[in-house]
């Protein structure tokens, strides 16, 4: 039913709470969460008619009508105030910057955001606002993805390097983190045989402080 991307990011929604799905689209992640009893009621928001549709089509399928409700709205402009958990995810930073930036975030639990481009400019961004990152996921799905659970609660910012490859996946350095710096790492060196750039030496370099200190 769920990609692997979308089955983390499930993983990190707290139990019992009421999601808020940004660009749900088919809806299939609001009816996963309720199917498998994590949320007993989510919202599949969309800014468009046809996705939103598409969306209401999986919410018949599959019998939620009373528990999944489809809702047209640009980012979080109508959600409704039961809401709790924010899901945001599969846009690139701008857009995903755009919704944060005209909503009160304060208002909810956690946010949970993966974005596929510029996931450094998305920790500054959480970083610049003292807010608070929870926990963070990085997995292979055809490419490697970074999901991010903050809440607006205050934090110090966070440092150049943590900014750069997050501060819990710094900190807890799993398989997976390991894997994407290796393979980060070898891409960099590749086109470094061509460009010969300082930045990309220096990258290279703070991952090897990651990966062997």
């Amino acid at each position: 039913m769920l990609s692997k991307r979308l089955k983390e990011i499930a993983k990190l929604v707290k139990r019992n709470k009421v999601v808020f799905d940004v660009g749900s689209d088919h809806a299939l992640l609001p009816c996963f969460l309720v199917l498998n009893d994590i949320c007993f009621k989510a919202y599949a928001a969309d800014i468009n008619e046809g996705p939103l549709n598409h969306g209401i089509e999986n919410i018949i399928r599959y019998h939620l009508e009373d528990k999944v409700i489809p809702i047209l709205s640009d980012g979080l402009e109508n959600a409704p105030d039961d809401v709790q958990v924010v899901i945001i995810s599969g846009m690139g930073f701008y857009t995903i910057k755009h919704i944060l930036e005209n909503a009160d975030l304060s208002k909810y639990e956690n946010i949970i955001v993966q974005s596929n481009t510029d996931v450094d400019k998305l920790r500054k961004y959480i970083s610049n606002n003292n807010y608070t990152i929870e926990e963070e996921v990085i997995i292979y799905d055809d490419f490697y993805y970074q999901i991010i659970s903050f809440n607006t609660n205050y934090h110090d910012k966070y440092d150049d390097l943590q900014i750069e490859f997050g501060p819990l996946l710094l900190e807890n350095k799993d398989e997976s983190f390991i894997n994407y710096l290796i393979d980060y790492k070898n891409r960099l060196e590749d086109i470094n045989e061509r460009a010969n750039r300082e930045e990309y030496k220096n990258i290279i370099n703070k991952i090897n402080k990651i990966l062997y200190n």
